[in-house]
């Protein structure tokens, strides 16, 4: 009785592994067709940019490129879906001193005019978040966060 025991469970641990094997990784990473700006690296939610515009994008980061110019902004109110801790990256130009606040999460990120800054982001919590300048104060995108 003892063999066949053993004898049961040598060819169980044989069977279990000898399923199909393992699918690897995808190296494909989502990108967008009608982005050709240079990506920057940037530093984690501490937000401090580093002056290397001609660098590789991040593999997997959402970008939102954002412009401030002639007291508009472009995004204007668009609304940007992401998953909670996806790590996202704003992209800001201004041609005036101001500030992009993300609400909820308290972010200001202060830009002159003239400046390009790249700030990388992730939200952890479900629900919507606004995106606005403050000089004048518009709307950019709203994050949502699922």
């Amino acid at each position: 009785m003892r063999s066949f025991l053993v004898v049961a469970t040598s060819l169980l641990a044989l069977v279990g592994c000898a399923g199909s094997p393992a699918t690897p990784p995808s190296t494909d990473s989502p990108t967008d067709p009608g982005s050709t700006a240079p990506v920057t690296p940037v530093a984690s939610a501490g937000g401090t940019p580093l002056a290397t515009p001609s660098e590789a994008p991040s593999r997997g980061v959402t970008t939102i490129t954002i412009e401030l110019a002639d007291g508009k902004a472009s995004p204007n109110g668009d609304r940007v879906e992401l998953a909670r801790g996806e790590p996202f990256v704003l992209d800001i130009t201004s041609d005036r001193d101001d500030e992009v606040h993300v609400h909820g999460i308290d972010r200001e990120i202060e830009i002159g005019a003239g400046e390009h800054q790249r700030v990388e982001l992730s939200i952890d919590t479900s629900g919507r978040y606004e995106v606005e300048s403050h000089h004048p104060e518009l709307l950019i995108v709203m994050l949502l966060v699922r």
